[in-house]
């Protein structure tokens, strides 16, 4: 543009070109700032709603997930059983799928991704203060209050007016925690895969720009009604008190290893609808938790997507209906105690309340946005973490990498 700026037709076509850009540039920032004040808007209006009682445009409040006393758990001094983990596994879930399906099904979820035009960024802007660490890593000098920087002491000879002779510490976030998203992967979420998928993408994604260690894992059952498990104990004449009567299949949608970018085909696999089968939530809670415990954090989160009480037809037949409801509440009760790992709920259309203390409940159905992530950054920050810590330094705000 300089070198034509005296000839106007050659100029021009340059002077387009970088107009262009600017336009597409504010369009996004608009666009962005749009969606936090649609966002905002959609906070006031649920808060004013709650002082106004219109009979009509009142919404019905999710249901509470069912639960209650299991009489062969009580009568077993509440001790778990298992007939057999001979048939019980560990899968990754990129080996069960053919490579051809799972390239249709991550060009189906990035198709979806574009649609609901979530911003990772704005996410991880969100999460970055529960989920980062302070760490002190340099000082900051000529300040006005501090602690009295001795090199700067000849400065109050010369200039006896100048007050700038202190430093302070200055701090940096640190991603110094570690989240799981454990998803039921039981016959009933079926039709909730593709909007469960989007968010744990999406999610995987804000958290990778921190550098937060995650990891996505799914439980479900190798067979219906029991599988090979309830054949063995046919065979073995239906002993009494069998408990938990099917095989297990864990599942590792990504693992702790891989970044968002290596994980994105393990991650569509969730669209792969016969791995959905039925749930054995305490086992999986069990054995997510472990794994989080093996991994070096300073804050560990297991957040558990459900949509209601876990359910296997075999196991409910040969002792009773809430023998592995009773199970998972005695799980998330003794890990609770233990410490260690904080245990989240999110239901899917219903409220989880009976077996998770701090949860969150989500119409899935009516899809994802950006409201969805801020009530998750509430129950997340109701807990004592990183994120509730106070610092009298300098903490630099998180950088996102520009091609992020």
């Amino acid at each position: 543009m300089r070198r034509w700026r005296h000839d106007q037709a050659r100029f021009a076509p340059h002077a387009l070109d970088l107009a262009r850009l600017v336009r597409e540039r504010v369009r996004a920032e608009d666009e962005e700032a749009e969606g936090e004040r649609d966002d905002a808007t959609r906070a006031a209006r649920r808060d004013f709603g709650l002082l106004i009682d219109f009979e009509d445009e009142t919404e019905a409040p999710l249901p509470v997930a069912p639960s209650g006393e299991s009489r062969e758990f009580a009568a077993s001094g509440r001790r778990y059983a298992v007939f057999t983990t001979r048939y019980d596994a560990v899968f990754g879930a990129t080996g069960l799928v053919r490579r051809a399906q799972l390239r249709e099904f991550r060009e189906r979820l990035d198709a979806r991704t574009a649609e609901a035009r979530l911003s990772p960024r704005r996410i991880a802007r969100l999460l970055a203060p529960l989920l980062t660490w302070p760490r002190r890593d340099d000082w900051t000098f000529g300040e006005e209050e501090g602690r009295i920087d001795a090199r700067r002491l000849s400065q109050l000879v010369a200039s006896p007016a100048q007050h700038r002779l202190f430093r302070r510490e200055r701090h940096h976030p640190v991603a110094a925690s570690a989240l799981t998203l454990l998803i039921d992967c039981s016959g009933s979420m079926k039709g909730y895969a593709e909007p469960v998928a989007l968010f744990a993408d999406t999610l995987m994604r804000a958290l990778d720009l921190l550098g937060v260690d995650t990891e996505v894992l799914g439980f479900t059952t190798g067979g219906w009604n029991g599988g090979r498990a309830r054949q063995d104990w046919l065979r073995a004449g239906k002993p009494e008190h069998p408990g938990r009567l099917n095989e297990l299949n864990h599942l590792v949608f990504k693992n702790a290893d891989e970044t968002w970018r290596q994980a994105r085909p393990g991650i569509a696999a969730l669209l792969k609808l016969n791995l959905y089968r039925e749930g054995v939530d305490g086992e999986a809670v069990d054995w997510a938790c472990d794994r989080l415990l093996a991994r070096e954090a300073e804050r560990r989160i297991l957040l558990v997507i459900s949509d209601g009480c876990p359910m296997d037809t075999a196991t409910g037949q040969a002792n009773d209906d809430y023998y592995l409801d009773n199970h998972l509440k005695q799980v998330v009760a003794r890990r609770s105690r233990a410490g260690g790992v904080e245990i989240l709920g999110l239901g899917v259309g219903l409220v989880l309340r009976p077996y998770y203390r701090r949860a969150a409940a989500a119409d899935f159905a009516e899809g994802i946005d950006h409201a969805l992530f801020a009530e998750l950054a509430r129950v997340i920050g109701s807990g004592s973490g990183p994120g509730r810590l106070s610092l009298s330094g300098t903490c630099r705000p998180w950088r996102l990498p520009p091609d992020a």
